[in-house]
């Protein structure tokens, strides 16, 4: 049973990139092809949260929004992760369409236009630097915070990247397109995308209820053994997906995850069965 809440972190976005064959589909529509995938095999899907999970002995109860309670062997959270957005004015509006986290998956669709960049620490500095490959008409903002010391913004301004250190006030543009930048100046900075990789946290409280430990990065420590993949330190129950610590959170890792994880829980409840239990 897979139960879902309908709420895709990429779901602002029209199109999902970088997933081979699937270029450009939108993300409802990649949902709803792998909805009908699965039902072929016999699996079922509930939109719907689940609210809480216990474990008991060697089984574990899901309950889901409307009360009713799941009984099942395994658990796997692919529950994903949750970008927090910086509340400027427009921020929100234009995220994941004039705004966008990741250069491999939105990069290629804005080469060549006018880009910006939002750096605002100094761990940030190399991520402007994989912007400035898509485009060399690149604008940094630092908003208002000190991230550049003498040398690293001497690298910047030698390749004729303007760094703009003043506060960003407001995103400027209409459907869907981003067109300006406001800041506490009064000056606005014509821009056609925006690309900022926001801190993530676990998009719903299941893990943590559950006993596992959330890194600084906002992920959850998934181990690997002899066994398979996506054991935590819970028995019975697995993470797949941006939700835990691995490769860069994207589709093709995802799916890449939910397959690996897909098999380790196969191959435990098999061993289980032939061996007439928990093992």
């Amino acid at each position: 049973m897979v139960c879902d809440n309908g709420e895709p972190r990429n779901g602002p976005a029209a199109e999902a990139h970088g997933y081979l064959t699937r270029d450009g589909i939108s993300p409802e529509e990649l949902r709803r092809l792998g909805y009908e995938e699965v039902l072929e095999y016999g699996g079922e899907f509930r939109d719907t949260n689940v609210t809480d999970v216990s474990r008991d002995n060697n089984s574990f109860t899901s309950t889901l929004d409307s009360g009713e309670t799941v009984t099942s062997r395994k658990v796997v959270l692919a529950t994903g992760v949750r970008d927090n957005l910086p509340e400027t004015d427009g921020f929100e509006e234009f995220w994941g369409s004039g705004v966008h986290h990741c250069p491999y998956c939105h990069g290629y669709e804005v080469r060549g236009e006018p880009l910006g960049v939002m750096v605002t620490n100094q761990h940030m500095v190399d991520y402007a630097k994989l912007i400035y490959n898509l485009s060399e008409d690149l604008v940094v903002f630092t908003d208002g915070q000190d991230v550049f010391d003498e040398e690293s913004r001497s690298v910047f301004v030698e390749r004729g990247i303007k760094i703009e250190d003043e506060p960003i006030t407001a995103l400027n543009g209409s459907h869907g397109d981003l067109e300006s930048i406001s800041l506490a100046d009064g000056r606005d900075v014509a821009r056609h995308a925006l690309f900022y990789p926001p801190p993530m946290e676990q998009h719903s409280e299941l893990p943590e209820q559950l006993g596992l430990e959330v890194n600084q990065a906002g992920l959850v420590d998934a181990t690997r053994s002899q066994r398979g993949m996506g054991f935590t330190s819970v028995e019975g129950l697995f993470i797949a997906g941006d939700a835990c610590s691995g490769g860069p959170p994207s589709i093709p890792s995802a799916v890449s995850d939910g397959y690996a994880i897909g098999t380790t829980v196969n191959m435990e409840l098999s061993k289980e069965d032939f061996n007439g239990g928990w093992q």
